[in-house]
């Protein structure tokens, strides 16, 4: 099968590189300097989005919401189009790209390492290959469209949440006198191995089994739950949660 990404930013680019080990793909970006980038990945660029179009089984789209009204006048000739423009419904896309058949995907940056999570809600008859096409990437999570919004705030912006509570944790050390390189290590070794601890406990549990009486891991605990920094956390996801409803 021939995958054509319309759009080749962050993004884009992720899924050509997470995709290119297992299928033919070409790209497509309406700023021209994005060939040189695509060809040092070795990827085909393709010379207009209308021969990308005849050229491919099924079409990527990762442009920017703002730039919807470039689809119209294109000619989809019924392929399978699958969108991860964010807040960008499959109604209004049928509006664009009458002549397609539409998935729409939230996916996160992590697809570049096929270890992200992607949101999938299609109307496509060909909708079982094109989930199999995306596990290539990550996880794949079947859900509403209504629920969108809700997965966007956890699974797409959820990796710069972590990768801030990392930075903190990093921060820490070198308060206490670690070196800084040391201290990144040991925040992403935690990390790592706390992730295969609670695919044995539940949160509630590790932290239990984690914590000893009067010990230094319940008094970290105590200033957790006495600063509010569990509910300040939710606030945080929940207002990416609304700006994506918003957009």
């Amino acid at each position: 099968m021939r995958i054509g990404i319309i759009g080749y930013g962050n993004m884009g680019r992720a899924f050509a590189l997470g995709l290119k080990d297992s299928y033919d793909v070409i790209v497509f970006d309406k700023d021209i300097s994005k060939k040189e980038i695509s060809v040092k990945d070795g990827l085909g660029f393709a010379s207009s989005v209308e021969f990308l179009l005849d050229s491919v089984d099924l079409i990527i789209l990762s442009i920017k919401p703002q730039d919807l009204t470039s689809l119209k006048g294109l000619n989809f000739n019924g392929k399978s189009l699958v969108s991860m423009l964010a807040g960008t419904s499959v109604s209004k896309l049928k509006e664009y790209a009458k002549d397609a058949y539409i998935t729409r995907i939230m996916p996160n940056l992590a697809v570049v390492y096929k270890k992200g999570v992607i949101a999938f809600y299609s109307e496509d008859i060909k909708k079982d290959t094109i989930k199999s096409i995306l596990a290539h990437l990550g996880k794949v999570y079947e859900l509403e469209e209504k629920h969108f919004d809700a997965f966007t705030a956890i699974g797409g912006s959820g990796p710069a949440f972590v990768a801030s509570i990392v930075e903190a944790m990093r921060l820490s050390g070198v308060y206490m006198g670690l070196n800084k390189d040391m201290s990144y290590d040991l925040a992403i070794a935690t990390i790592e191995g706390t992730l295969e601890l609670l695919k044995a406990y539940n949160e509630e549990d590790l932290v239990l089994k984690v914590s000893s009486p009067a010990g230094t891991t319940i008094e970290g605990i105590y200033n957790i739950e006495k600063s509010g920094l569990k509910g300040i956390l939710m606030e945080t996801f929940i207002k990416a949660y609304q700006k994506s409803k918003n957009l």
